[in-house]
């Protein structure tokens, strides 16, 4: 596959299937595009804040890993939280990154249970390396996400929903 990048760019992919990262990673590598991973929203919020080079895209799974003993999410600057919520918490920080979501339940059942929202783009899960590639340049040609403006700080009081 031949590179028809104009510069460079990293992208995050963050997913607890190690399958996953593999077949996302993989391809993207291959077009040219520096690629971290992280299998969990608390490793990922701590990787985008110690790496030493911007991070243009998050490739981030919706449904991330639940956590396990951690100190209010308040105070923890790297909580464990779905995938949503940490690229919210990303976006409040005024960051110029775009986002992309994925999953494998459906678009409609996830923005039902306000796991989605409007302006950032879904990849349903299986995906092909083709339907993989052509969405993040078109997600990196586009403009930088926007932080939720319906969005309210949050508030460490449970507001969090954990699914399987």
């Amino acid at each position: 596959m031949t590179t028809d990048l104009i510069q460079p760019s990293t992208i995050l992919i963050v997913d607890d299937d190690p399958s996953t990262l593999l077949l996302s990673a993989k391809p993207l590598q291959e077009a040219g595009y520096t690629v971290l991973q992280a299998p969990g929203s608390s490793e990922a919020l701590r990787l985008y804040a110690e790496y030493p080079n911007p991070v243009h895209l998050i490739l981030a799974d919706i449904f991330l890993p639940p956590p396990g003993f951690q100190l209010s999410v308040d105070k923890n600057p790297y909580p464990r939280v779905n995938g949503l919520e940490m690229v919210e918490r990303l976006l409040e920080g005024k960051r110029d990154i775009r986002i992309i979501l994925m999953s494998s339940s459906p678009g409609p059942e996830l923005r039902n249970r306000g796991l989605l929202r409007d302006g950032l783009p879904f990849l349903r899960k299986p995906f092909t390396t083709d339907a993989l590639l052509i969405l993040v340049r078109q997600v990196l040609a586009g403009p930088p996400a926007t932080a939720n403006p319906k969005k309210t700080a949050p508030s460490g009081k449970g507001d969090v929903e954990w699914f399987d």
